[in-house]
């Protein structure tokens, strides 16, 4: 019995939310933004007419078609649109709103077949402003007023039944399409709600995603500093090295230097000493040149000398003789000899 109840529960249910989606013939999708900037942008009760009103002027509107590419502007300068779907057939579309500050897209969805209204007007524009503005304010705008003309859209026709049940069944429909549009305003508001929190986490992966590549070039650009100051010590290490390495070289350089100066002055020194020992031998050998020379001379005066006493007898003693013969045959006394050996006429002695 229980199981029965709930089998029946299940198929009242199925057929209600059947009915109910079945009268479902737009729905919307909020935009957050839009309503923090003061454009409400609803549905009316029957789902036939998109609402906008907004804190400020809304100067003109445009519907965008997906499926066909294909966007109706119009413009509109007022703070309140009610603009009448039947216009458009079923498909996506992005409504938006243009308002000095900015602009804010909403995205719409027709569903199911919208009944033409029997006094509907044809040219969307003049039906979007009658229905939007004042009478006032369309005879400020040269729209001439309607007669015997419904001023209520958003009704279908009515049939030949009574009013007064023609009217109850209105309500419960319209009773069953707001729950429903409130079902699918709330699956929109929690798609917009995921989205939003998509979007958000979104953001915050591509934040992270900047940090750590923020943090990677930081790390990179530390290791790029580190390796240029490693490079720049070991350079400066190079560099002292090569010139410790070029001082010893230089000093090494000096001392051969010093070497060569102090082995050429040796060398000098041993020079002068051998020119010495040279000249040194040169004069000994001199001086034996002489005694030999000498020595012949002395010879040769021997030999003179003894040749000379062998023809002693044949030359003539001559005192104190100032012959001027030359030849060796007159032996001759010279001035000296005479004074030492004999005194002046008056007898006495020569003075030197």
């Amino acid at each position: 019995m229980i199981r029965q109840k709930i089998t029946f529960l299940l198929f009242l249910m199925l057929l209600l939310s059947t009915s109910v989606f079945s009268q479902v013939k737009t729905t919307i999708v909020e935009n957050v933004n839009a309503t923090k900037a003061g454009l409400v942008h609803v549905l009316n009760r029957t789902g036939d007419t998109i609402i906008l009103k907004s804190s400020s002027s809304i100067y003109r509107f445009s519907f965008l078609y997906h499926s066909q590419k294909e966007s109706v502007l119009m413009d509109l300068d007022s703070k309140e649109a009610k603009i009448p779907l039947h216009h458009f057939e079923v498909g996506q579309y992005t409504v938006v709103a243009y308002r000095e500050d900015a602009v804010y897209p909403i995205s719409l969805n027709r569903v199911g077949a919208i009944t033409k209204p029997i006094d509907a007007i044809a040219d969307l524009e003049e039906d979007v402003l009658r229905a939007s503005l004042s009478d006032d304010e369309q005879r400020k705008r040269n729209i001439k007023p309607r007669h015997n003309a419904s001023s209520d859209t958003r009704l279908a026709s009515v049939t030949n039944k009574s009013k007064e049940a023609a009217e109850a069944k209105e309500r419960e429909q319209r009773a069953l399409i707001k729950r429903a549009a409130e079902d699918a305003a709330r699956k929109n508001q929690a798609l917009a709600e995921a989205k939003q929190k998509e979007q958000e986490q979104r953001e915050l992966i591509k934040k992270e995603a900047q940090e750590a590549a923020r943090k990677e070039q930081a790390i990179a650009e530390a290791k790029e500093k580190e390796q240029k100051e490693l490079i720049k010590k070991e350079a400066e290490a190079k560099s002292k090295q090569e010139h410790a390495l070029a001082e010893a070289n230089r000093a090494k350089a000096e001392r051969e230097k010093a070497d060569r100066q102090l082995a050429q002055i040796e060398a000098n020194k041993q020079a002068i000493k051998e020119r010495a020992l040279a000249e040194k031998r040169r004069e000994e050998l001199r001086a034996i040149a002489e005694a030999e020379r000498k020595e012949a001379e002395a010879r040769i005066a021997n030999v003179q000398t003894v040749a000379t006493e062998d023809i002693k007898h044949e030359k003539k003693e001559v005192k104190y003789n100032i012959s001027v013969i030359q030849d060796g045959s007159v032996e001759k006394q010279t001035r000296e000899e005479y004074r030492k050996e004999n005194l002046r006429p008056n007898g006495l002695p020569y003075e030197d």
